[in-house]
């Protein structure tokens, strides 16, 4: 709203005064009125309240108006009967057209956002020659062309070779003109026509490259020949933009099938109330519209959130934001996925796997097919509400000096947070890697390594991953990251998107580690000599530094205490009680911890080396103690070869990933600590698992793995199935096998022969 000329706040003032002046001449000098004020009491509160909010109105009546003109026009303005939807639209709109814009700021959701992630992905279609450098564009029930004004922020307007804003309410269709021609804008029309039928002096069938319908759908009470409309006018490279109101069906909706979908399902009082409520303004969130729209368009992006309008986490209206594009695009790609087709996780149990047909897999439509498809409202996968890991712990070092890469191998890792899948990947640049994770949250997080790897800068990236903190990052995400990421790891990471805010490496289940020792070592006075180990020039500083400082403080019972409870163990530093057993079989708690930490300090420097302790202390990367992927060099190898291209997240378990793989096709597999969760007891699926990944290993190819135990139980597993077994290293008190040393032993596992 405008606000108030002088000549109108001193009309407030005066009406106010003359208000106060009634109301003293009432109360004080009008004797009248006492008889009736001292039967009926109440009738004095009456006639202050009423002289109160007649003083309010005046005064604030410019912040109040919006609210009441909005409250009138949706909920008590009488339409009446009209034999056209024309003209039951402009009834509805013509007194507050001009109010239309500020009074739908916080009802309408999304549709910011919906912008900028059609705006980035057309930027990162014509950057790469897929969509011609000025296409034309087509806004369904534009109303206002606040729509059109704000992409112009994001992709100006003067690039598109024609803009068309085609909306049936005349009163909107002129603030629309006048906007456009303050704006000057020669390459704008406004339609005041039917969306489904509207006319134009040129031919548009099957070139638009832009295709946008905000919180308009709903109100089309023929929406099948719209959408017909729309698919007749997109160009095989066109995208169509979406953003509305929605409810859910009962059951799951058939696009959910051939669609990534994440957080759709409506309660059973969302479902009906919000239904029932916006039908009073002829708006219908029948699930048949959207479900008509997945069908006949293939999903790029597809986004469910919550509109906590006015009251907070108790209103709640469902709103979706939906990126499509031409079915037809999809089979030309499906090609470049044949060797890795995706898993589907019925129910992420050994014994059902069905592979989706390639018709009908969502991610051959994103721009990198890095993520293959999985089931996210399964509860292997609800059950992680978070990654637990937000770097990774083990030491790549060590894993390439033995693994000896070559372009020519194929890869199946762990995905952890990623890093030393990166590592690899800029070491030798091998074929392909696959990474599997049971958390999707873990692949989310490689997920936009890998995006803003190949999207953003290098200082964007440093900012984001080695200082774990960048102010812009919610902007970056839409307006630059978002083309390359799946719709699971978009919406995840737009719901998070406040983690690179502070520090982000003390999120994640692993961050509560990194939150005790902060808390710790603030409450013991040992910061600065925290610090100081960090900045430390010699091995023999700082081993001085860990032995005097910070070791008779990190040993203390307090701290062994918490370390030995399973909760915290699980919860914060991601070890399961299966992995803990192990352990405790061979030495104490308090030893285990010793023989991990003890040696580390005299191994090689925080400053400039250790790199997985130095960020646990400071919870950030250095330039000089960071893992390779962040150094200005390996960013490079990534962003500059074509490796990025190489790599498979598979949100699956193992036994399921590797079933889906075909014979004889890896050639290594890094499997981590991933063993020692197993029961011992109850080594079936285990079993399975060590013969499937004989099964898709070549003979000669090696299997790669750490394990809490000097002598890890299931090492007869692999011989059982034609490995030998060989120990690269075992721990011993005093001594580091690798720069983490958390571990106990590792092991190389090499297929002689198939059983």
């Amino acid at each position: 709203m405008r606000d108030a000329t002088p000549k109108q706040s001193h009309l407030q003032h005066a009406l106010m005064l003359f208000c106060v002046f009634i109301a003293s001449v009432a109360l004080s000098k009008v004797k009248i009125l006492e008889p009736f004020y001292a039967q009926y009491q109440w009738a004095h509160a009456i006639f202050l309240c009423a002289i109160g909010s007649a003083m309010f109105l005046c005064v604030g009546w410019d912040q109040v108006k919006l609210p009441l003109t909005f409250m009138y026009s949706c909920f008590f303005k009488p339409l009446g009967q009209h034999d056209h939807i024309q003209e039951r639209l402009e009834s509805f709109y013509e007194s507050q057209a001009h109010i239309y814009d500020d009074s739908r700021a916080k009802l309408l959701r999304g549709r910011k956002s919906m912008l900028r992630l059609c705006a980035a992905q057309i930027k990162e279609q014509i950057a790469s020659g897929i969509t011609p450098e000025k296409p034309i564009w087509i806004d369904l029930g534009g109303g206002t062309g606040w729509n059109i004004e704000q992409m112009n922020e994001l992709f100006p307007i003067e690039r598109f070779e024609k803009v068309i804003l085609v909306d049936l309410t005349p009163s909107l269709c002129k603030v629309a003109k006048e906007r456009f021609m303050r704006r000057g804008w020669k390459n704008v029309v406004v339609l005041c026509q039917d969306a489904a039928t509207f006319e134009t002096p040129y031919a548009l069938e099957g070139s638009v490259g832009l295709v946008t319908i905000s919180y308009s759908l709903s109100m089309m009470d023929h929406y099948f020949p719209v959408i017909d409309r729309v698919q007749s006018l997109l160009s095989p490279d066109g995208i169509v933009g979406v953003v509305d109101f929605y409810v859910s069906g009962k059951s799951r909706a058939a696009a959910e099938k051939w669609s990534p979908q994440a957080h759709r399902q409506c309660s059973w009082f969302t479902r009906v109330f919000w239904r029932l409520w916006f039908e009073f303004d002829h708006i219908h969130l029948e699930p048949g519209r959207r479900d008509y729209l997945e069908y006949k368009f293939g999903t790029i992006k597809s986004v469910n959130r919550r509109n906590h309008f006015v009251i907070p986490y108790i209103i709640q209206i469902p709103f979706y934001i939906w990126i499509g594009c031409s079915n037809a695009r999809g089979f030309t790609s499906s090609a470049s996925i044949s060797d890795t087709q995706s898993v589907t996780s019925s129910a992420c149990s050994s014994n059902n796997v069905i592979i989706n047909p390639v018709k009908n897999e969502p991610f051959q439509l994103q721009n990198r097919q890095w993520r293959l498809d999985y089931n996210p409202s399964l509860p292997c996968h609800t059950q992680f509400r978070s990654y637990i890991y937000a770097f990774t712990w083990e030491d790549p070092r060590v894993d390439l000096a033995y693994l000896n890469l070559t372009r020519e191998d194929v890869l199946f890792v762990i995905t952890s947070a990623g890093d030393n899948a990166l590592e690899y990947a800029i070491a030798a640049q091998p074929k392909r890697i696959h990474c599997v994770d049971m958390n999707p949250c873990q692949n989310h997080l490689l997920e936009l390594k890998l995006a803003s790897i190949a999207s953003l800068s290098y200082h964007d990236f440093w900012r984001i991953f080695g200082d774990g903190y960048h102010p812009q990052f919610a902007t970056l995400l839409h307006d630059i990251i978002s083309p390359h990421l799946s719709s699971f790891a978009f919406q995840y990471w737009s719901n998070h998107s406040d983690r690179f805010l502070h520090k982000f490496y003390k999120t994640g289940y692993s961050g509560l580690a990194l939150c005790l020792f902060e808390w710790w070592s603030r409450a013991n006075g040992i910061t600065k000599d925290v610090e100081a180990l960090c900045r430390a020039e010699t091995i023999e500083e700082q081993r001085t530094i860990w032995d005097n400082r910070i070791r008779p403080v990190l040993f203390s019972p307090f701290i062994c205490k918490i370390m030995s409870n399973p909760m915290f163990m699980w919860n914060a530093l991601g070890v399961p009680v299966n992995q803990m057993n192990m352990f405790l079989e061979e030495c104490t708690m308090q030893e285990y911890i010793e023989n991990t930490l003890d040696p580390i300090p005299s191994r090689s420097l925080f400053r400039n080396d250790q790199y997985f302790y130095y960020l646990c202390m400071m919870q950030r990367y250095s330039r000089e103690s960071c893992p390779s992927y962040l150094t200005r060099e390996g960013f490079d190898v990534l962003k500059t070869t074509e490796v990025l291209d190489n790599f498979r997240l598979h949100t699956d378990s193992i036994l399921n990933t590797l079933r889906s793989l075909p014979d004889d096709y890896l050639t290594r597999l890094v499997v981590m600590d991933h063993m020692d969760w197993f029961d011992p007891n109850e080594c079936s699926e285990l079993d399975m698992e060590v013969k499937e990944m004989a099964r898709t290993l070549q003979v000669g190819g090696q299997v790669f793995y750490r394990s809490a135990g000097t002598r890890p139980w299931y090492n007869t597993l692999f011989e059982k199935h034609g490995f030998k077994v060989t120990a690269i290293s075992i721990r011993r008190p005093g001594e580091s096998i690798d720069r983490v040393n958390m571990y106990a032993s590792f092991y190389n596992a090499v297929l002689e022969q198939r059983t």
